[in-house]
């Protein structure tokens, strides 16, 4: 999958910020909210290609 050169920008700006983070709750916060966006986005991709079949 290629990663378009904006998307790739505000990923390292993402990086940047979890590195520089110091609060670990913070980082669970966070860390909790990729996996309900990574569910979400499974679902959605699902959802798709279910409707592009049907």
């Amino acid at each position: 999958m290629n990663v378009k050169l904006h998307q790739q920008f505000e990923m390292q700006r993402l990086h940047g910020a979890i590195d520089d983070t110091r609060d670990m709750q913070e980082l669970k916060d966070l860390a909790k909210q990729l996996v309900e966006l990574y569910f979400r986005q499974k679902a959605a991709t699902a959802w798709v290609v279910e409707q592009s079949t049907s």
